[in-house]
């Protein structure tokens, strides 16, 4: 199942938003900005579909020099 895509930001709620943060943004520099919130967003969608639920945790692995990648301690 994938996450639905969000719609890119339009210029000027990413003003809006950067304004409230405190956050200097030339207008010039909006449509980039959007372009490169967009990205990210599409790419965090995807890693939001990554399925994590048979990871175990860290410490049931121990890193051992020379020991195969995949060497499990528990």
């Amino acid at each position: 199942m994938s996450s639905p895509a969000h719609p890119p930001l339009p210029p000027d709620h990413l003003a809006h938003l950067a304004r409230r943060a405190g956050l200097p943004l030339p207008s010039g520099r909006l449509a980039d900005v959007a372009a490169t919130v967009h990205a990210i967003d599409t790419v965090l969608g995807s890693l939001r579909d990554v399925p994590l639920g048979e990871t175990p945790p860290a410490p049931s692995f121990t890193a051992v020099p020379g020991a195969p990648a995949s060497r499990r301690t528990s």
